[in-house]
């Protein structure tokens, strides 16, 4: 197989790009982090929002087919959307989502014709948003949607879009998730002490993150079963779940409460 994996440098992408060279594939990587080649992998460096540079990647593999295009390139922020500049949400949106897209336009001429396009979105997708992670879930919604609308596109052409949604993975990026609360606690004015009750209780209800390289396990599923799901869902947050299940008014007053008197529980 060759598949070609965007966010390779770290994380699920860095251990499924392992997965897939241990068993004898071929992995193209494109990351804005430099990445040393190695055996069956080829890195390239670039920006997924750069589009001329995408383009330049897929012009120097041509001839090269693609088994699969798996989008796990992405970032995370924490903000307050009437304080926080928002060119950083533009920063979320242009990455999450416009440069996954990117990625999928440019490579797709390359992909074979019963190749399928895999895209990591989260499990925040769909589920209603928690206060100050709202840029983050607006972005990966979109993604979501994103993927849905691709999906039925390309099945007119009989290639299949997998979506994956994974809970918190010990990734840089959810490891800086904390780092970005707290500095969203220095920063705001307006929610000072919710945000500082944010960042204890997130301390306390996340759980353990998923190991990388069990994520990295579902996307190689993804890519080589012969009937693989359209959409798989691993390390789900049970609070998450249920908190979306309560009535609008009901969330707002849990959350509130959680966040104006987490120093009293």
């Amino acid at each position: 197989m060759n598949v070609l994996i965007t966010g390779a440098a770290s994380g699920m992408g860095a251990e499924a790009a392992r997965i897939f060279t241990g068993h004898g594939h071929s992995v193209y990587s494109v990351d804005a982090r430099y990445v040393l080649e190695r055996e069956r992998f080829t890195p390239f460096t670039a920006d997924i929002r750069d589009e001329d540079a995408l383009t330049a990647i897929s012009s120097a593999l041509a001839g090269t087919q693609l088994d699969a295009i798996i989008c796990c390139a992405g970032i995370h922020d924490m903000m307050s959307f009437v304080e926080t500049d928002l060119s950083r949400f533009k920063t979320l949106m242009d990455i999450d989502l416009m440069g996954t897209a990117n990625a999928v336009k440019a490579f797709y001429p390359l992909l074979k014709a019963d190749g399928r396009v895999i895209i990591v979105t989260s499990e925040v997708a769909y589920l209603d948003p928690m206060p100050f992670n709202g840029g983050y879930s607006v972005a990966k919604t979109a993604l979501e949607c994103y993927a849905q609308a691709l999906r039925q596109e390309l099945n007119l052409l009989n290639h299949m879009v997998i979506t994956l949604r994974f809970g918190a993975v010990d990734t840089p990026l959810s490891r800086g998730a904390t780092d970005k609360t707290a500095l969203l606690a220095d920063e705001t004015h307006l929610y000072r002490r919710q945000a500082a009750s944010f960042v204890r209780i997130a301390k306390r209800f996340m759980g353990t993150p998923l190991a990388p390289e069990k994520a990295a396990a579902v996307i190689y599923k993804a890519a080589t079963a012969p009937h693989p799901r359209l959409i798989y869902k691993k390390h789900r947050n049970i609070g998450l779940v249920l908190m979306n299940l309560m009535p609008k008014r009901a969330q707002l007053w849990l959350i509130k409460t959680l966040l104006n008197q987490e120093d009293k529980v």
